[in-house]
């Protein structure tokens, strides 16, 4: 049954075709929403089938009117990204280059890290292709000019100051007292550096570095030293940024169900980086999956002064003028048929090939559960399938709160209602071993040969120790389980000492490692879980809640000082005092409270 269409205006906007179900399966854009959406309809014999096939699911047509044709190619691109739907391109793999943003059109600007570029009034520098030298320059901008970084509202009425003011890396707007003026010249300051003015604070670095090691302050002198080479790494980066001769290459390759996209970013001349994304074609042709690229990806990146392309976009003169109005000057979309441009192009194409045979061979190498379960039971030697698997781990921050867990995986996937936890009660201090042994000792102390509640392997995460302690576990109960120990360092399966078998070395893509890699992760997650939830309930709970005086925030600091209440009992009072923030006569109070 054909849709009704004669509501719709002849107005720019965006329309949206619904199934019999409700569901969104394309959204588009058009000058003139009505000619446009009667051209699915008035003439299908001039369509492609795979329209056609869409036309045939159309049971309702929505619409969104907009007052500019530019306004509904945004429009289309938020809500593809939002609805998704099945016939539109689909940027899946939605990588972002990082940049470093000042908010200047806030009272006191913020500086930070991010990975979206918006059309706002911020100062945006980047992207970078590498994130480490950027996040060490904006250490060494919150050191120096101390701009706030946090997302904290300022009110009318000064707040309590925040740590970052407190360790110096923050001037403090938040407390009221800070001069409008001198931070806005810090933040002038922090920017001037930002686009290349690196002279004068790398000629002060140097200086300060060499009064360090004149008296013989070496570690501070190899800290600025280590800023001085972020500096350096981060000002080659600043001379990729855009400028006026740069350029982004794009190549593209599809089959059936996805687009492969490579994208090369040349800047001064130079290629400085590249990225891969993965499209859900939809269906759609070379132009159409170019042209839903570029609208996708460009709406919060960076746009160059030229985008280079394999084939002519649908729409080119729109999405020109869309990238122009996005980057505040003219940007053009060029498809060369010869010279060190169409090589560029072919060489993207070429990655992005290379990228669609790396997914078909991953793909390849993917097994199911039941195959990796057959495989582990040839390569374990076991008697029979291992539908059962229980892992164990342990966690513990310098012995304390320390806990053991327990996950268990059945037919190969995760067992979750069936995972336990153990808080550690026999063991002391730091002592692995003897706490994977008793946790072992616990789980299995009452199971005997002929229940079915009993694994067909354990997997203990560790290595010889952990494995040969949890081996002496289930001897001293008489009960045999296979079980064997994954070492994180090389992946090396390790089985107890009195197997024949010592290690065996599976390779990375063995569906089997990949399987007890799974299990002993999971255990890994769900003990650091436990012990996280554990350790934040005693640092909430204590006989120091009853000290006056004594906040949460410093009881926090003298437990994670001392590591429990017994050994901050038999501290001195100087001892105590070594802890940040509290003073003599805190100290006094916490020592007459514990001892009384």
């Amino acid at each position: 049954m054909k849709p009704d269409i004669s509501k719709i205006p002849n107005l720019p906007g965006v329309y949206l075709m619904k199934d019999n179900s409700g569901n969104i399966i394309y959204i588009g854009k058009a000058k003139d929403l009505k000619k446009r959406v009667g051209q699915y309809f008035h003439s299908p014999s001039n369509l492609t089938p795979k329209t056609r096939r869409m036309v045939e699911k159309i049971s309702n047509i929505d619409f969104i009117v907009t007052s500019s044709e530019i306004e509904a190619l945004i429009l289309e691109a938020n809500l593809i990204k939002k609805n998704r739907p099945h016939y539109n391109v689909d940027l899946k793999d939605d990588k972002r280059y990082p940049y470093i943003k000042i908010t200047l059109n806030e009272t006191y600007p913020r500086i930070f890290l991010t990975r979206r570029r918006l059309m706002d009034d911020a100062v945006y520098f980047g992207p970078y292709t590498s994130v480490k030298p950027v996040r060490k320059t904006l250490d060494i901008i919150n050191q120096l000019f101390k701009i706030r970084k946090c997302r904290k509202k300022l009110a009318e009425k000064p707040q309590r100051a925040c740590l970052n003011m407190h360790i110096g890396r923050c001037m403090g707007p938040c407390t009221g007292k800070v001069d409008r003026d001198e931070y806005r010249k810090n933040v002038e300051t922090a920017v001037k550096f930002l686009k290349g003015d690196t002279k004068e604070l790398l000629w002060r670095l140097n200086r300060q570095m060499e009064e360090y090691a004149a008296r013989q302050q070496y570690e501070a002198a190899a800290a600025v030293r280590d800023h001085i080479k972020a500096l350096h790494d981060f000002e080659k980066q600043q001379r990729s940024t855009a400028g006026i001769n740069d350029q982004d290459v794009i190549g593209i390759v599809c089959d059936e169900k996805n687009a492969f996209v490579q994208i090369f970013f040349v800047r001064s001349g130079n290629l400085v980086g590249k990225a891969d994304f993965i499209l859900n074609r939809g269906k759609a042709d070379i132009d159409e999956i170019i042209s839903g690229f570029v609208v996708q990806y460009y709406r919060d990146s960076p746009v160059p002064p030229v985008i280079v392309v394999q084939e002519e976009p649908g729409e080119k003169i729109l999405l020109e003028k869309w990238l122009t109005k996005c980057a505040g000057k003219k940007v053009s979309i060029q498809t060369p048929v010869k010279g060190e441009k169409r090589k560029l192009v072919e060489m993207a194409i070429m990655n992005a090939s290379m990228a669609m045979e790396r997914e078909y061979s991953l793909k390849a190498t993917d097994a199911s559960p039941e195959e990796a379960l057959m495989i582990l039971k040839e390569k374990l030697g076991l008697d029979k399938i291992p539908l059962h698997i229980e892992g164990f781990d342990i966690s513990n921050i310098s012995g304390t709160d320390a806990v053991g867990s327990m996950v268990v995986f059945r037919n190969g996937m995760p067992a979750k209602a069936d995972y336990r936890h153990f808080n550690i009660k026999t063991v002391e201090g730091i002592d692995d071993f003897s706490m994977m042994a008793e946790v072992v000792g616990r789980r299995y102390k009452h199971i005997n040969e002929d229940d079915n509640n009993k694994p067909d392997l354990i997997l203990i995460d560790g290595g010889e120790g952990q494995v040969n302690a949890a081996q002496q576990a289930l001897d001293n109960l008489g009960i045999f389980i296979p079980l064997v120990g994954l070492a994180k360092k090389f992946e090396h399966i390790v089985f107890p000492k009195h197997t024949e078998k010592k290690v065996l070395i599976l390779p990375h893509t063995s569906p089997a490692l990949k399987l007890l890699m799974q299990v002993r992760d999971e255990s890994h997650r769900f003990a650091v879980t436990s012990h996280r939830r554990r350790r934040s309930s005693r640092l909430s709970h204590s006989e120091l809640d009853a000290v006056e005086g004594l906040g949460k925030e410093k009881k926090k600091a003298l437990l994670q000082h001392f590591g429990s209440v017994e050994k901050i009992r038999l501290a001195s009072e100087k001892e105590i005092m070594e802890v940040p923030g509290i003073g003599k006569k805190l100290a006094t109070r916490i020592l007459s409270y514990l001892k009384d």
